[in-house]
């Protein structure tokens, strides 16, 4: 029986997590691309990427309620109800994009400044954000049609419109980045509208396969909104949007930190990011394997299953996170030098201080990943609030704090703390995900999240 399930949870993990290794990638190569431009380039994008990430929130609201209803569908065997749903995410991620997208185009450089920017990198990296907002609309639309066929099990189709995306992606960033074969040399902003491209792409394909039928859910354009399915969307999703405007609010102030600490030290932390991204891609997939199965065992009305398929993701997860933990610790420099160049003035300090948190990172890999299958369990359940409750209190007692008072250091009456500068933000991290992990296992103990109705 265990085997089985293991095989169910893998068939459904492995195509999850080369999808969003894929997406991964489009930032990725931008700034891989991108640090062959050099140390300022690199913190632009990264920088100009992270704000585009803090807008994210109200996509993950319409996501995580599509998936949570369809898996429920699905395991109820209403293939309707589910397309309906399909068709109602999509309409719902389109409205919501439109503010997201004014957002960006009108105070992207603001926000930058914010963030403790320097005027050079607020520049370069606002020219990166004017142009990849402009596609929003269709990277909500797409995130939210994906998330229902993964709903529905099929993790394979979002993974092949993933590797199109980031092959793309690739082609383009080296024609406009660099200026070849007679396109115009555009560094920053070419990065940007290479990655627009890409996902409107991968978008139109899935969107074609979508209307003829070729996918396990079919899309049928009505273009009428069905506010009953849209409420349910909603109370599902807004949870989700309240913790994820959270983890962005918590993440701004902490790369806010980060920045205030220098251009080199935001060179590394951007770098060090995107290595780590890489690393946390099987707990990804497994969140993904654990949201859709939780839902359809809730809605086949077999809880005990889906008790089980949670059990069996945290040990398949904690060995691969464990093997990524190995990795980050034993060969950091090794990860870190494709993404700077060697001419830089700055390539050892960014090389060391990037090595550093990859091991620091590394420590915590194996809980970040509980947290993924933990996480992904009680949203496929359609219990959003617990994870918006921790988000809440974890991100802001154990990461941002300590990050600040040990960062820059306090003196307070007969308290004196000398700062560490940005080590210390990353020590903090690393705290905040056991910390984070503690609490979805306590949540997940309690079974509350067994008897959610959606």
């Amino acid at each position: 029986m265990n085997g089985e399930l293991r095989r169910r949870i893998w068939a459904l993990a492995w195509p999850a997590i080369l999808a969003n290794i894929s997406s991964t990638l489009v930032n990725l190569v931008d700034m891989i691309m991108v640090g062959q431009l050099g140390s300022l380039a690199i913190a632009s994008v990264g920088l100009g990427g992270q704000f585009s990430w803090f807008m994210m929130p109200v996509m993950f609201a319409v996501s995580t309620g599509t998936l949570a209803l369809v898996a429920r569908f699905v395991g109820a065997k209403d293939f309707e109800m589910a397309e309906r749903v399909l068709e109602q995410g999509i309409y719902l991620a389109f409205l919501t994009s439109i503010p997201v997208l004014f957002l960006g185009l009108v105070w992207g450089d603001d926000a930058l400044r914010i963030m403790g920017a320097t005027q050079d990198v607020i520049n370069l990296g606002y020219s990166y954000i004017r142009i990849f907002f402009l596609f929003y609309p269709i990277n909500f639309m797409g995130f939210a049609a994906y998330s229902a066929l993964r709903g529905a099990g099929d993790t394979k189709t979002p993974m092949m419109l993933g590797i199109l995306t980031n092959a793309t992606n690739v082609i383009l960033n080296y024609l406009l980045i660099f200026g070849k074969f007679g396109f115009p040399r555009m560094e920053v902003r070419g990065a940007a509208l290479a990655s627009g491209i890409s996902i409107t792409i991968a978008f139109m394909v899935g969107l074609v396969l979508f209307l003829r039928g070729h996918l396990v859910l079919k899309l049928k354009l009505n273009l009428l909104f069905d506010v009953d399915i849209i409420k349910r969307i909603l109370k599902i999703g807004i949870p989700a949007t309240i913790e994820r405007a959270l983890f962005s609010f918590y993440n701004f102030i902490y790369i806010s930190i980060v920045t205030r600490f220098g251009t080199i030290a935001l060179a590394a932390h951007q770098v060090g990011l995107r290595v780590e991204s890489m690393a946390y891609m099987p707990a990804f997939g497994f969140n993904v394997a654990t949201s859709a199965l939780v839902g359809q065992s809730l809605g086949a009305k077999k809880p005990e299953e889906a008790e089980k398929v949670v059990y069996e993701s945290l040990k398949m997860v904690s060995l691969f996170m464990g093997i990524m933990a190995v990795v980050l610790i034993a060969f950091p420099k090794y990860l870190v030098m494709p993404f700077i160049t060697r001419s830089d003035p700055n390539y050892a300090e960014v090389l060391h201080l990037a090595a550093i948190y990859l091991l620091i990172v590394g420590i915590s890999e194996v809980p970040l990943g509980w947290i993924f299958v933990l996480g992904g369990a009680l949203r496929g359940a359609g219990d959003t609030k617990s994870p918006m409750y921790v988000t809440a209190v974890s991100k802001l007692l154990f990461r941002i704090l300590p990050a600040y008072i040990f960062g820059f250091g306090i003196s307070l009456w007969i308290i004196h703390i000398k700062g560490m500068g940005v080590i210390a933000a990353w020590l903090a991290m690393s705290l905040e995900t056991f910390t984070s992990a503690a609490m979805f296992w306590w949540l997940f103990k309690r079974g509350k999240w067994k008897s959610i109705k959606v």
